[in-house]
């Protein structure tokens, strides 16, 4: 398979301009900065010296990440699931990376199996160093995929306490940018399999989202098995209810006999996992063990 090329246009969208950079351009550092205070000895922990590669690799996918935007249908798609994306588009990730000054650098996860991860106290989106010097079309796009979800942990407040709802609402931006990229470049992921960030990652997550089982069954198993004993909410991301039609509605203000929300399931299902002996559902059941049908393809 020859590279993949980037293309110039998007096929959804008009030709782009350059991200503005008002603030200067994003913080892509050389890892532990000269004339900088001293760091902690935690904060000094996975810190690698970039290349000038690493740099260009990194300032792309960020260029990448602002062109970024959901195809028409999919934010309902999600929504009608109990998902809500954090941004509108990728220029909106990549204003949020600029306007709170956020680092964004490779570093050392060690034995972690995290592509990228979010790092409040030290306002820092750190990509896991593996991918460090692989220049391809399709690892750019993969990391710019990884960056919006991390933007979108670092979005509002901001803070390191997740839940299940807002990492579905963040697994939802690499999946929208995911859908975006193969959209406009249909080669982009045919050959996933070399990388982890697109084969466990970003290629993973656009396939269980839009997968033709109304229950999401895979989908469920899947974050029970990287996120299911976290809370269900967390603040900025409450769990919603499915209105009528399917909308987003606040869920103190909604009727009970609504669709289970997708976060509602996954903690249902990972309660009767860890539950010894197994639980099995008398009934009637009550809504939150009934299984959800979500919105047809």
């Amino acid at each position: 398979m020859g590279s993949i090329p980037i293309p110039p246009t998007p096929r959804y969208t008009p030709s782009l301009p350059l991200p503005p950079y008002p603030q200067g351009k994003p913080a892509v550092t050389m890892g532990v900065a000269a004339g900088l205070a001293p760091l902690s000895a935690y904060q000094q922990a996975g810190l690698v010296a970039h290349t000038v590669q690493d740099q260009a690799i990194l300032q792309q996918s960020l260029i990448l990440l602002g062109q970024v935007r959901h195809l028409p249908g999919d934010d309902a798609y999600l929504r009608g699931m109990g998902v809500w994306p954090v941004f509108q588009n990728g220029q909106q990730a990549l204003q949020t990376i600029l306007q709170k000054g956020i680092r964004v650098e490779f570093g050392d996860m060690g034995d972690s199996p995290a592509h990228a991860q979010w790092i409040a106290e030290q306002n820092r989106i750190m990509i896991n160093q593996r991918y460090r010097g692989d220049s391809s079309p399709a690892t750019r796009y993969a990391i710019s995929e990884a960056l919006y979800h991390e933007a979108g942990h670092a979005a509002g407040n901001g803070d390191d306490q997740s839940s299940i709802q807002e990492e579905l609402n963040c697994l939802a931006l690499n999946t929208l940018a995911h859908r975006y990229h193969r959209a406009i470049n249909p080669y982009y992921g045919q050959t996933a399999t070399h990388s982890p960030l697109l084969s466990d990652g970003v290629a993973l997550y656009a396939q269980l989202f839009f997968d033709s089982d109304p229950q999401k069954r895979a989908l469920i198993r899947r974050v029970v098995q990287k996120y299911g004993d976290l809370p269900l909410e967390s603040p900025g991301h409450p769990v919603p209810y499915l209105g009528p039609g399917m909308a987003w509605a606040p869920r103190s203000t909604g009727p009970m006999n609504v669709p289970t929300p997708l976060a509602q399931q996954i903690k249902t299902a990972y309660w009767l996992q860890q539950a010894s002996p197994p639980i099995r559902p008398i009934i009637p059941v009550t809504q939150a063990l009934q299984p959800a049908i979500f919105p047809a393809l």
